[in-house]
């Protein structure tokens, strides 16, 4: 703390007084203090107080900066010189809610660990900002500019009061040049963030499996790179050049000489711009509109390398060599595209299968898919949608195999899937929640109820022997409860929300009903439901306080300290249960504010986003509300892969002290997420 610093505080001083000094020491080499002390600004014994008091405050922060970092990778390993040593280059900085602690695209200066508190990173993408990530305590920021050409990649801004340490530029080179396992360990850090960015801003959302999924796997470039590749001599022609990129499958060429030395690249753009832009003539060779500045990888190289060079020198192609000679061009294209058609493959495999044998082998697979995204850095959401994608498709096989021998369906019906089937947030194994209802248009449901309830014993029985569990809680079409025609379905659910919730019923059921979807049949069945449930909690806007209180007042499993409240004792001691405590809270609020803003889709992204949109969740709080959801799928993911492996019953619960500095700031995030989310459902619809 500076002794001027020192002395407002204490009272010794007068602001005006320190602006006087801070003039006259501008252009003087005299301390502060001795200027003050001139001025008669201050008495003397203030002054040696004051800069006792610093001295003691510079030794405590000293000692506290070599503790926090002896707690944190990659300096955990140091001794206490090395750490003083590093320590002693450093100091705490103090940033507020909203400020900016970095800028893309402008020049890193410092390096810098949270201490306490949370910030964003975020990028710019076509005008909008993209938040890609948090970091709490613990985490790093600052490197990828300071160990790179030097410019932000991305934004970082304070979303609460966070203390940071920071270390200037000079300091860090310093550091990571006298300390190579440092500088190893930021390198990979790099790598990591590419990852995450990547996943982030390339991601296109949707839940379409056909189209590119861009999730990152670790295969040899050469593997992963197009076929087809095209390669060019300087003397070919415009004409000839475009003639043969149209007609191929590539979009970039490789220019080689006739000694087999590279000469550059030649795509679309350029020759766009040598003929239409600069009237060139189409005989002309392309030696002159040749890109020479390339980037060169090994084709033994993994897609990570390959990512991270891109990245670093902002680049869409990369020329791949193999064995000394050159194999082609990697493109941003191919790094997307390979994933896409492992899962198309199974796609087409599942509408082929002919058996619930074979179903039930390829819903094997679909598990062997799920590792594989997550091996790969996918984010756990759009794995989820992957695989309720693959799930849909085994559901609706199952049921087209149930229709055989049948006849056909006597009127339009739909199949709902309920609770996590219905957001589109499977992971595996995942119970059997489903319902069918169908309309009788205009006939006595009579007549047509014995043909639906054999076909939802079928289904249901067939989707067991798929791999699909029996719902424990009996939630499924073969209970009346969720079997029945149009009108029934209609008076059904206006019963739940005006009279079984004033009476406080058991409703558990209800609220994974509320997810429902069409995963077959007539869509516009679920759309008709649809519109009656959002009419009648309109007309009674109490069902959905009622429905909302018990969910806010579920605590999350963090103290006064944010510190973990584990459980005391018993099979799951010294855990906490993420979905109880955490996801199941954050996707119920977030489904009956849904309802409150007649939102009409399940999945939970997409609410929060339409939510956005509509005004109910607050713009700044959301991303920190989706980081949540992301991190509690992804340790339900890791939870579900672990205990199958290991032989054991699904569990939820998770020992904090099993988990990395990071992963428990993540987790504290989150928990503190739903506390928001919480907050903001009771404030919009009212409960006490």
């Amino acid at each position: 703390m500076k002794v001027c610093d020192i002395l407002k505080k204490t009272g010794c001083i007068e602001e005006e007084h320190i602006e006087k000094a801070l003039k006259i020491q501008a252009g003087s080499t005299k301390p502060i203090g001795e200027i003050l002390l001139e001025i008669g600004a201050i008495r003397g014994e203030d002054l040696k107080e004051a800069l006792t008091l610093q001295s003691d405050l510079d030794s405590e922060r000293a000692s506290d900066t070599t503790a926090f970092l002896k707690s944190i990778d990659p300096f955990s390993g140091f001794d206490a010189t090395r750490l003083a040593e590093i320590a002693s280059t450093m100091e705490f900085r103090q940033f507020e809610p909203g400020e900016n602690i970095q800028k893309e695209g402008s020049r890193g200066h410092f390096f810098l660990i949270v201490k306490n508190g949370l910030a964003k990173i975020s990028m710019e993408k076509n005008g909008e900002e993209n938040v890609v990530g948090f970091l709490g305590e613990g985490d790093f920021g600052g490197v990828a500019a300071l160990m790179s050409d030097g410019i932000h990649p991305s934004t970082i801004t304070a979303v609460e009061p966070t203390l940071c340490l920071v270390q200037g530029r000079e300091d860090f080179l310093e550091m990571i040049r006298s300390h190579p396992p440092v500088g190893a360990y930021f390198n990979e850090l790099i790598i990591r963030f590419s990852r995450q960015i990547f996943t982030k801003l390339l991601a296109t959302g949707t839940a379409a499996v056909a189209q590119t999924e861009p999730f990152l796997y670790t295969r040899r470039v050469k593997d992963i790179m197009s076929p087809g590749q095209l390669f060019l001599s300087p003397e070919n022609t415009l004409e000839d050049t475009a003639a043969k990129l149209i007609g191929g499958a590539a979009r970039i060429a490789a220019v080689v000489d006739r000694d087999g030395r590279l000469a550059g690249t030649v795509g679309f753009k350029e020759l766009v711009e040598a003929s239409l832009i600069n009237g060139e003539d189409g005989l002309q060779p392309i030696r002159s509109i040749v890109t020479r500045d390339t980037t060169i990888i090994d084709g033994d190289s993994y897609f990570f390398d390959a990512l991270h060079q891109m990245m670093k020198q902002g680049t869409e192609a990369l020329i791949v060599m193999d064995a000394g000679k050159i194999a082609g061009i990697l493109t941003s294209v191919d790094l997307l595209k390979f994933r896409g058609r492992e899962v198309l493959s199974l796609i087409r495999s599942i509408e082929d299968a002919i058996s619930l044998i074979e179903l039930n082998s390829l819903r094997q697979d679909v598990e062997n898919v799920l590792r594989a995204l997550v091996a790969d850095g996918a984010l756990p959401s759009h794995a989820c949608k992957i695989v309720s994608e693959l799930n849909d498709r085994i559901v609706k096989r199952a049921i087209k195999l149930s229709e055989e021998g049948r006849g056909a369906p006597p009127v339009p019906f739909a199949w709902l899937g309920l609770g996590s089937e219905g957001r589109k947030e499977q992971t595996l194994l995942t119970d059997q929640d489903n319902a069918i209802v169908f309309d009788p248009s205009g006939r006595d449901p009579k007549e047509m109820e014995d043909y639906f309830k054999g076909l939802a014993e079928a289904v249901v029985n067939n989707l067991n022997t798929c791999g699909f569990p029996l719902c424990k809680g009996n939630i499924m079409a073969t209970n009346p409860r969720y079997f029945g025609d149009m009108e029934l379905w209609k008076k059904k659910t206006k019963n739940w929300i005006t009279v079984s919730t004033e009476r406080g019923e058991d409703l558990i059921d209800v609220y994974t009903f509320l997810d429902f979807r069409a995963v077959y049949g007539s869509e516009p069945l679920e759309e008709e439901l649809k519109r009656h449930v959002m009419d009648q909690f309109e007309r009674n806007p109490a069902a959905l306080r009622l429905l909302a209180q018990p969910i806010v007042e579920i605590p999350v499993p963090l103290g006064f300290f944010k510190n973990f409240v584990v459980e005391k004792n018993g099979k799951y001691k010294n855990t906490v249960n993420i979905k109880v405590n955490g996801l199941l809270v954050l996707t119920t609020c977030v489904k009956l504010l849904a309802f409150h803003a007649r939102v009409a889709g399940t999945n939970t992204l997409e609410r929060i986003r339409k939510l956005v949109e509509k005004g109910i969740i607050p713009a700044d709080r959301s991303e920190f509300i989706e980081q949540a959801f992301e991190t509690f799928l992804g340790f339900k993911i890791h939870n579900n892969l672990l205990n199958l492996d290991e032989g054991r019953d699904f569990s939820n619960n998770v020992n904090p002290a099993n988990l990395t500095t990071r992963q428990k700031q993540l987790l504290k995030d989150s928990f503190l997420a739903v506390s928001e989310i919480q907050k903001i459902t009771k404030e919009v619809l009212r409960t006490m």
